[in-house]
């Protein structure tokens, strides 16, 4: 009977997380982090004495929120609550998410039920996008921008089904049966294919390769190299200055062409420059702001509830929603007005950290689970490191739940091993 009672919890746990990663890929996305707060405590009243060691990953984290939030408080008589409290929330989900994928991961069997759950409420949301498709063939002839905006076929978490899927086979570790594993990539495909996101065709590119890139140095050479040029892109529009150009049309090769010129932070002169250049522009307003403080803030930031007032002359009233930047495109520059210096340092500390955790045991031991879990978490910091460049990252009101719930349960697969390594 008490076998048959943690059973059921068990599976009721399952469900409801299962629930929690549907709604975090709908509009209900930014009431998944209420949703969460009793499974959070469900688990937390549950856990082995020692389920908690492994979190000490994700210290520099805590840090971050830590400096923002004190800062904060400390500004809090010049500050709007309400800008305070976003920015609370926008900060805390990324920890609690993370906890919760390392509290569910027990043991490998957890793990494994985790990862399925992941990329079955995935696929959930991927063949709801489609049904569209489906209904209407014809469609299929006229895929481009306008179909991914009207019929709203953007779907992110596709591509992490599809990388799991992929890593899974390649490490021989089975989710599901062999039919079902194809298939499904193969509709995670598809939709990432049609969803003509710069961003995921990139991403796509770089989970790739990150199997055939078997020397642990060289990840670490290319991570510090991707951190290197973050840095210059987001402070060389103070001494760069790129000329500008126009999207000549509303096409996907001609927002290639642009790209580069879209996330460059710096100043532009006039209205139809900053339109066409907004997400560098308004990292640029942030950029300038934070230089702005004094050498305190310069090294702290200037805390949770800062914000961005954009100059009246750009938008001629015409976009209130824009008048106020509590946060940016660029995560980076978001890190960087409300934590300093000193809070960008400990975000790539926290990257590298988790970077290090998945290269140093897997040269201890080179089974199915630690081939997978490697690569995921290898995975999940270049992903993480080009959202956060371009569309805000990990500290959103819509973040990845289901990418940081992965990062947990690959912590927690990782400290189960380096246990038994020492013991051996």
């Amino acid at each position: 009977m008490k076998r048959f009672r943690k059973s059921n919890k068990k599976d009721l746990t399952l469900w409801y997380t299962a629930l929690l990663l549907v709604l975090s890929q709908t509009a209900w996305d930014q009431a998944v982090v209420f949703l969460s707060i009793p499974l959070l405590i469900h688990l937390e009243l549950n856990r082995s004495v020692n389920a908690s060691l492994g979190l000490k990953y994700i210290f520099f984290l805590k840090m971050i929120i830590f400096t923002g939030f004190l800062v904060g408080i400390v500004h809090l008589a010049e500050y709007d609550l309400y800008y305070f409290s976003r920015d609370i929330m926008y900060f805390i989900q990324a920890p609690i998410f993370i906890i919760i994928g390392f509290y569910m991961s027990k043991n490998i069997i957890d793990f494994r039920e985790l990862i399925r759950i992941v990329v079955i409420s995935s696929l959930v949301i991927t063949i709801y996008k489609l049904i569209e498709l489906v209904l209407n063939p014809a469609l299929l002839t006229q895929l481009g921008l306008e179909t991914r905006y009207e019929y709203s076929l953007s779907n992110a978490t596709a591509l992490l089904a599809f990388t799991i899927l992929f890593y899974a086979r390649i490490c021989k570790f089975k989710l599901f049966e062999n039919f079902q594993e194809w298939l499904m990539m193969g509709i995670s495909l598809f939709s990432v294919a049609i969803s003509f996101s710069r961003t995921d065709y990139f991403l796509l590119l770089v989970m790739i390769l990150i199997p055939l890139i078997t020397k642990s140095i060289y990840i670490l050479k290319i991570y510090w190299l991707t951190v290197f040029v973050v840095v210059l892109i987001i402070f060389g529009g103070f001494f760069i200055k790129v000329e500008s150009s126009a999207v000549e049309e509303d096409t996907f090769q001609s927002k290639i062409n642009h790209s580069f010129n879209e996330i460059l932070v710096q100043d532009y002169e006039t209205s139809f420059e900053i339109s066409q250049n907004w997400r560098g522009y308004e990292a640029f307003l942030g950029l300038t702001k934070f230089s702005e403080g004094n050498f305190i803030e310069i090294l702290i930031g200037q805390g949770f509830g800062t914000v961005v007032y954009t100059p009246n002359w750009i938008f001629n009233g015409e976009m209130d929603s824009l008048d106020v930047l509590p946060m940016f495109h660029n995560g980076f520059i978001t890190v960087l007005l409300k934590t300093g210096l000193l809070g960008l340092f400990f975000f790539f500390l926290f990257l590298f950290k988790l970077l290090k955790v998945a290269l140093k045991v897997s040269v201890l031991s080179f089974s199915k689970l630690e081939k997978l879990t490697t690569m995921l978490l290898q995975a999940a910091v270049f992903t993480v490191l080009l959202l956060t460049f371009v569309v805000h990252g990990i500290f959103t009101t819509t973040t990845p739940v289901l990418l940081l719930i992965i990062v947990g349960a690959t912590l927690k697969m990782k400290t189960l091993r380096g246990k038994i390594i020492k013991l051996n």
